[in-house]
Formats: structure tokens, C-alpha cells, sequence
């Protein structure tokens, strides 16, 4: 990410919705709070901007599923005995995985013998992407596996929807839901900002003139 352009110092800009920021989350005005970070946000280069996207925050979640084919493996290398005076490394073979989104789905129709035995008039099929084997979905052995973190999804999901009623705003998930949403926001605009820093440097060669504050989302 990044501009071959002109770079402003936005530093005062964000600093000054960054306060506003941490002022209304002390009070609890979510609305003073939502105001600044979407400030913040614009305040940001356009190229850096975070898009505001349910369906994007769910993409990159904090793990990722994959499938285990039961033809091929993949060689890794393990480390064993870590932390101790006799630790070293060893090659090992395992199931080769597929994240869910590279795998192609598919139907067969079952022969009459399968029907019956199934109970199904189809199979939901997948084909490893490495070895091309088609194996049943229903047979898969599947894993959760989490992204190293701290993981940044680049993006934003929707912001909590308001209740009409004003005891509902002081009470109950709502003020939750704000609560969290604005943190995970912070966080994400925090990166944002500390890359547009970094890009700044090597086109200016000097740090912006007000950005020694790191915030943490809180």
C-alpha cells in the first residue's frame, strides 16, 4: 500500500478526532465516539482509508478454515523439543490442507446401489486442489486455524444500528455493541495510520511532526 504522490502531515488532524475519540468512549456519547473515528478515518490519504464492510470483516477473520485431503501430504518442517538444550529440527509429513475458499465443489448423482445405501440421490463432492483427488464433503476432516496475531482485517464492519428508544441506548447490548465496534475500529485506523507513517518517513525523511502518541484502541 501506498502513493507515489505527495504525502501531507496529517498527524494534527488525526491527533485532535483521536481525543474526541478517547473523551466520548470515557463518557460513553457514542456518537461524539463514531464522529471521531470516521473523522480519523478521513483524515487519512485515501489510498490508506479503511472501507466500512460487514461482509469484508467477516473475510478476514481472525482464523480460517482448511480441509485435510486423505490422498496427499505435504512435507513441513517441525521443530522438536523446543526450548531445550537438545532441540532441533525435523522434516515430517502431513495431510496436505486447503483453505475452503481454494476448493471446488461439486454434485454427483448416486447410482441406485448408492441411493440406497446413502439414503441421498446425490454427493457433495470436493477436489483437493494439489493431487485433484475427489473425495465426499461429508467425509473431510476439517481445522480452524488462527492468523498469527495481532491480525489487522484492513476494514470495518457496519456500525451497531441505534434503538429508537433512549433507555435502550443506556442499557442493554447496545452500549456493548458500541463499545466494541469502537475499539476494534481504533485499533485498525492505529495500523492504518502507523503505514501511512512509515510510507511519510521514506518520502519526506523525517517523522510527521505530532505522531509520537500510540493509541492501542482503548
Amino acid at each position: 500500500m501506498g502513493r507515489s504522490g505527495y504525502l501531507p502531515d496529517l498527524s494534527g488532524v488525526f491527533n485532535s478526532w483521536r481525543d474526541m475519540y478517547k473523551k466520548s468512549m470515557s463518557s460513553g456519547d457514542w456518537v461524539d465516539a463514531s464522529l471521531a473515528l470516521h473523522n480519523m478515518n478521513g483524515a487519512l490519504d485515501v489510498d490508506y482509508r479503511l472501507p466500512i464492510s460487514s461482509v469484508d470483516w467477516d473475510k478476514n477473520a481472525d482464523s480460517y478454515l482448511v480441509w485435510k485431503c486423505r490422498t496427499c501430504t505435504t512435507t513441513e518442517t517441525k521443530t522438536i523439543n523446543k526450548g531445550e538444550d537438545d532441540e532441533y529440527t525435523k522434516e515430517v509429513e502431513v495431510p496436505t490442507t486447503s483453505r475452503f475458499e481454494d476448493v471446488k465443489l461439486f454434485d454427483v448423482i448416486c447410482n441406485l446401489e448408492l441411493s440406497l445405501m446413502s439414503g441421498q440421490k446425490s454427493l457433495r463432492m470436493w477436489i483437493c486442489p494439489k493431487c485433484k483427488t475427489e473425495d465426499t464433503v461429508r467425509s473431510v476432516e476439517a481445522e480452524q486455524l488462527a492468523y498469527p496475531s495481532p491480525h489487522y482485517r484492513g476494514c470495518i464492519y457496519d456500525e451497531p444500528i441505534r434503538p429508537n428508544l433512549t433507555i435502550a441506548t443506556r442499557r442493554g447490548s447496545y452500549p456493548n455493541q458500541m463499545e466494541a465496534w469502537c475499539r476494534n475500529y481504533s485499533i485498525e485506523l492505529e495500523h492504518q495510520l502507523a503505514i501511512y507513517r512509515l510510507e511519510y518517513i521514506k518520502q519526506n525523511g523525517v517523522d510527521m511532526e505530532d505522531s509520537g502518541y500510540k493509541d492501542d484502541g482503548k
